[in-house]
């Protein structure tokens, strides 16, 4: 290495904690563990990419539109749905008990149909919008297809516009559709408010008189078009990818948000039949999960999406090959032809434990995670040659600070107070504790503070908080409030749990066993995983128990 000699430069890393600032390292140094040929696999079901944060979604996604020819992007906040969440006409409506799933599910399908016709059909001009109706027609004389053609005829004259032009369009037209049907004297453009005006009988006349033109809202127009698009993209040399990412940043209001994502998967369900298209969004696990709990309807069957679900998980080799990758994108174009590894520039063992185990039994089992712990390391290594068990130590302390701070973002609509209630009842612990030594006068007194009443649990009806009045007010018992409080420990990836004497650890960081409340008890020993030992003041050595 430029004759054994080199030094860690101020600003070197081994990449960028985002994918989006991370170009450079993710085309030289991409992990394919399965996942980007899966997506590729049009006949695959696999269209919805599940990840924790910083499994390597968006990189993921990336990289398939770096590899196939025919991906067309959509940004979620370029679509205009503040359009929607600001419609008084449609807050009215919904107000009064319409269900406006349908009408969701038909903005998706009519976006995806457009575009999917303006990619096969090159319409990018108000001159090629001329041409393109009559191709349709004379490509598709079977009458099955004709509302299909009829439904791009209405929609036609604005093909050729943005996205976020027709989302308005044809919200404009439903809006007036609803408006026209109410047979009470009200303007429905005053919003919700106007609810309050009517007659109970008014309500179920425009409950009704609204609904009916939901559900007739030119689904099975649409319908048909899935069965015309199938036939239009024929050639099955020619895939065409839809690409959704960031649904987890704030592209329109929380009431109307969870709703759409719930239609958007709904429609990737229905968009499977046509058979070189194919719909892929990346979604956070904690989001998804939470779209089927605000908007779980009666006889939901969770197993009929989980087809469509590409989880995300890495092994031990797959991120110690991701590690030895970017450390060799780092040092080898600089100091040397040879090929680096973590071997070249860390000690064998840390604490007596492998340096790599060292390191990766604190990152969650994330690559996000990994490049981060690795360069901070490499910060602590400024002007040294190679990087040592003090500087990994000393590396830990502010990688596991952050870390927690992460955490509380990342749950943070879930469980607001996160961190506080980890402070309390984690804190300066052993790291291997059963619940029962957490003293039920503990929690009473911690549900009794000025503190927690007045500050954390004020403002919010959160799991957590809701849990810590019922305590306070005597609706449950200290028990189901540790259980409560070790289940949202367990599945936000805190602690791993052993449910009983008998059994081995269950870890959430690595698998997708979930827990419920029911399974915990007193007997039940939590072991608070290694990425937080320092933050939270766990000092001894760990003494890890399967």
């Amino acid at each position: 290495m430029n004759n054994g000699v080199y030094k860690f430069r101020k600003h070197d890393s081994i990449g960028s904690a985002d994918a989006e600032s991370d170009n450079k390292f993710l085309e030289n140094c991409f992990i394919d563990t399965g996942d980007l040929s899966e997506l590729r696999n049009p006949s695959s079901p696999k269209r919805i990419v599940v990840g924790r944060t910083g499994a390597g979604k968006t990189a993921l996604l990336s990289k398939l539109k770096q590899t196939e020819e025919r991906v067309i992007e959509i940004q979620p906040e370029s679509l205009s749905f503040g359009y929607i969440a600001n419609s008084n006409i449609l807050s009215f409506f919904s107000g009064i008990g319409v269900d406006l799933d349908l009408f969701y599910k038909l903005l998706w399908r009519h976006i995806f149909t457009v575009e999917l016709i303006k990619a096969r059909f090159n319409i990018n001009t108000e001159t090629d919008k001329r041409t393109w109706i009559n191709q349709l027609k004379n490509l598709f004389r079977n009458r099955r297809h004709q509302q299909a053609v009829e439904y791009l005829e209405q929609w036609g004259k604005s093909f050729w516009q943005d996205t976020e032009y027709r989302i308005k369009e044809i919200t404009t037209k439903v809006e007036n559709d609803l408006s026209a049907s109410i047979g009470v004297p009200i303007n429905p453009a005053l919003g919700v408010q106007a609810t309050k005006t009517l007659s109970d009988e008014q309500k179920v006349e425009v409950l009704q008189r609204g609904q009916k033109v939901i559900n007739e809202v030119q689904i099975r127009q649409l319908s048909e078009m899935l069965d015309l698009l199938d036939e239009a993209l024929d050639d099955p040399q020619k895939h065409y990818f839809i690409v959704i990412d960031k649904l987890d940043e704030k592209w329109t209001t929380e009431s109307v948000r969870y709703k759409l994502i719930r239609a958007l998967i709904e429609t990737i369900r229905d968009f499977k039949k046509v058979r070189n298209a194919k719909i892929i969004v990346g979604m956070r696990l904690d989001l998804l999960d939470r779209v089927f709990k605000i908007t779980r309807d009666p006889g939901l069957q969770g197993e009929k999406y989980e087809s469509l679900y590409l989880y995300l998980t890495w092994t031990k080799p797959q991120l110690t090959q991701l590690i030895d990758l970017r450390i060799n994108h780092l040092i080898k174009h600089t100091y040397t032809t040879q090929i680096v590894t973590h071997r070249d520039i860390f000690p064998k063992a840390v604490r007596s434990q492998n340096t790599l185990e060292y390191i990766l039994d604190r990152t969650l089992m994330r690559p996000r995670e990994v490049i981060l712990f690795i360069n901070q390391c490499i910060y602590s290594a400024v002007d040294s040659t190679s990087v040592t068990p003090k500087m990994i130590l000393a590396a830990e302390g502010e990688y596991s600070r952050l870390r927690i701070d992460s955490l509380g973002d990342e749950w943070a609509v879930d469980y607001p107070n996160l961190k506080y209630f980890v402070n309390k009842f984690l804190k300066n612990r052993t790291q291997t504790f059963k619940i029962s030594e957490i003293s039920d006068e503990f929690c009473l007194e911690f549900s009794g503070s000025k503190e927690t009443l007045e500050t954390v649990c004020k403002n919010t009806d959160q799991f957590l908080e809701k849990s810590t009045i019922e305590l306070h007010d005597g609706g449950i018992q200290p028990l189901e409030f540790k259980k409560n409080l070790f289940s949202a420990f367990y599945h936000v990836g805190l602690v791993a749990l052993k449910l009983a004497p008998e059994e081995k650890f269950l870890n959430i960081v690595t698998g997708r066993r979930n827990i419920s409340i029911a399974e915990i008890n007193e007997s039940s020993t939590a072991r608070i995983n290694s990425t937080f030992r320092r933050v939270l003041g766990i000092v001894e050595p760990e003494k890890i128990e399967e």
